[in-house]
């Protein structure tokens, strides 16, 4: 028995599953559909710094995933634009596997914005402490970067 189900083990899915951990008395259960990669055990395509290693292997992401992308004319709203190939990664860590593995953070503008059209608690002071918690920055130190993530 789980008190939570987590489908897709993700860049916000593992992220997820770790902060539910922090408390023992919970089960957690995370699902991801691409294969085990078990510590120790990471594809050197994902370990190797060039981003395109991993993203364009099969491995990595689901190869038939297709979706519309093109925006409609709002003068033919019928009209549906064609498939397209869509890159979606299918593998622990999710896109951030195959991806680079970046993490990327707004401006803090962007964040205020969110407040100020209703997202409270959405703020960049109130959103900086969770993007350093994460982070494990061995390059640089100050208010702006966490070391301990």
């Amino acid at each position: 028995m789980y008190d939570y189900i987590i489908v897709g083990g993700g860049s916000a899915g593992s992220v997820m599953a770790h902060r539910l951990s922090a408390r023992s008395t919970n089960q957690i259960l995370l699902c991801e559909a691409g294969q085990d990669t078990p510590d120790g055990k990471v594809p050197s395509e994902i370990l190797d710094s060039y981003p395109g290693t991993a993203y364009f292997d099969p491995r990595f992401h689901w190869t038939e995933l297709k979706v519309h992308t093109e925006i409609v004319s709002h003068n033919r709203p019928e009209e549906r634009p064609a498939l397209r190939k869509y890159e979606q990664a299918r593998v622990l860590g999710g896109g951030s596997s195959i991806n680079g593995q970046l993490a990327n953070r707004g401006a803090p503008t962007d964040y205020d914005e969110w407040e100020a059209k209703g997202a409270q608690g959405w703020n960049w002071n109130a959103v900086l402490p969770f993007f350093k918690k994460v982070e494990r920055d061995m390059d640089f130190d100050g208010p702006w970067h966490g070391k301990d993530g």
